[in-house]
């Protein structure tokens, strides 16, 4: 026995043997806590002390494949559409999927009807309060410019100084066309530069025609001879550069008018044929449901079918009322209510002409052949306003009695014009004086060619206001067709829907 292992026994041996464990103990520990040590340096600071956990590295989701990650990324919607899927082909899912395209089918239909007709009915509605004002106030425009030119052309032949009536027929002619020009400005839009433009060349030129006509006036009853020379030069003015801008804004209104009404007049055929798709579709479900579950006939869709089947018809209705109202009505109405407003401006012009003629003693032969002109307007204008209300079922005897008045005042105009035409050409002054002036008539001499014209314009206007009456009716009427139909599509197709549903429940509880 080696002297270190020699026994001691006692208190020395137990500690001794005490010595000797721990240090082999701590000899045999010292690789393994080094080992340790290293690992524990290369976990970062704040894991050390998560010696339980398994600390993993992100260098296997770098080495991943885009499909894995694809795959792991969209697995959740994948796996709710292989549900929804494998729910579809079953037959509960096969009537819940028919359900639905025929509820978004039905109610897409349906909304862009009622879309459709709203702005439908508040276009109408803009044409029948905004564009058809702006226009007939182009008109009155166009009509109180040329019957100021006509007064104060006939107030000038007066002798001395004109007449109280005369006067405030002529500023209120004057009166009613400037108001007429700011109602014209106020319906246009402002990209409508053209007819912007036609209303301030309007509105700039009136006050250099007034100036030119009070100028003339003055020299006239101080006994001036520039007075003829001013007044010819303010009624040149007028009716070559004032009026035909006023024709022209007429013109174009009168055309915004009558392509709006044709535009807001013609038939809903996109919209509807989206109706007569929900409906067809209605019908081929029906058939679908019936192979399916093999009973022939289904209350709920039959319900819808009818419920889309009204709302077919009750749209064609009111396109068909609106198509006829805007289309065939209005052109009835709108010819006459343009040849008419032609024919008096035509005769109110020819009128000027005549007046002239007598203010500057000159010859009526070049009047002659514009009055010839005009009468021809005038006469065809009547039938065209005849022929309008022959197609009309509600023409009134009042305008039957207004045609014959105007033919016989333009009978007796052209019978005036002829004397007055004698007169100037024999050299009768006095007498073409009282022909041209004089308003009033002796019993049982013939008429003078300024009351015939009177009696004439007369008639011509309140015809004008007729044609322009049948016009709007015929705009009210169109916008009556569309009444109701918005609401009443929409209000439609929802019921259609809830019937599609109500019918398919029954056969749905058949499955649970």
């Amino acid at each position: 026995m080696r002297p270190s292992e020699r026994v001691f026994s006692g208190p020395a041996g137990t500690l001794l043997h005490y010595r000797r464990t721990r240090l082999r103990n701590q000899a045999s520990d010292a690789p393994r806590k080094e080992a340790a040590e290293d690992d524990a340096a290369d976990v970062p600071e704040d894991t050390r002390d998560h010696w339980l956990d398994e600390v993993t590295s992100d260098d296997d989701h770098q080495h991943r494949g885009m499909w894995a990650r694809t795959r792991t990324t969209f697995a959740v919607p994948y796996l709710w559409f292989r549900r929804v899927f494998a729910f579809l082909v079953t037959t509960p899912g096969k009537l819940v999927g028919i359900s639905v395209i025929l509820s978004m089918s039905i109610f897409a239909a349906g909304y862009s009807m009622s879309q459709s007709s709203s702005e439908r009915e508040s276009e109408l509605d803009f044409l029948l309060t905004t564009t058809e004002p702006m226009s007939y106030a182009a008109h009155n425009l166009y009509t109180s410019l040329s019957l100021a030119d006509t007064i104060a052309t006939t107030g000038f032949v007066q002798a001395g100084v004109e007449s109280a009536g005369t006067r405030a027929r002529y500023n209120a002619a004057v009166d009613r066309a400037m108001v007429s020009a700011t109602e014209s400005a106020a319906g246009i839009s402002p990209s409508d530069g053209e007819t912007l433009q036609l209303i301030a060349d309007i509105e700039r030129q009136i006050p250099v025609y007034t100036g030119l006509v009070e100028t003339a006036r003055t020299n006239n009853r101080m006994g001036n001879p520039v007075g003829v020379a001013y007044m010819a030069e303010a009624s040149s003015l007028m009716r070559e550069t004032i009026l035909p801008a006023a024709a022209r804004l007429f013109s174009l209104t009168s055309t915004e008018v009558r392509n709006q009404q044709n535009q807001l007049t013609r038939p809903q055929w996109v919209p509807l044929s989206g109706l007569l798709a929900a409906a067809l579709f209605l019908v081929v479900a029906q058939w679908l449901l019936w192979r399916m579950t093999r009973r022939r006939l289904n209350r709920g869709f039959l319900v819808a079918t009818a419920l889309m089947l009204i709302a077919v018809v009750w749209v064609s209705a009111s396109n068909f009322g609106t198509w006829q109202a805007g289309t065939r009505g209005f052109e009835e109405a709108s010819m006459p209510w343009d040849s008419l407003t032609a024919s008096r401006i035509q005769a109110q012009q020819a009128r000027t002409s005549e007046t002239l003629a007598l203010v500057r003693r000159q010859s009526v032969t070049d009047s002659n052949i514009s009055f010839e002109a005009t009468a021809d307007a005038v006469t065809v204008a009547l039938n065209d306003f005849e022929q309008a209300q022959g197609h009309n079922p509600n023409a009134s005897s009042a305008n039957r009695m207004q045609i014959t008045e105007a033919r016989s005042a333009l009978a007796d105009w052209e019978a005036a014009h002829e004397r007055f035409t004698s007169a100037m050409t024999n050299g009768n002054y006095p007498e073409a004086v009282r022909l041209a002036t004089t308003t009033t008539l002796i019993p049982g001499s013939p008429a003078t060619s300024a009351a015939a014209y009177d009696r004439l314009d007369g008639a011509l206007s309140r015809l004008i206001a007729d044609a322009r009456s049948s016009m709007r009716a015929y705009i009210n009427d169109g916008l009556a067709a569309t009444k109701l139909v918005s609401t009443a599509v929409l209000l439609l197709s929802v019921l259609a829907i809830i019937s599609v549903w109500l019918g398919v429940r029954p056969r749905l509880q058949e499955y649970l």
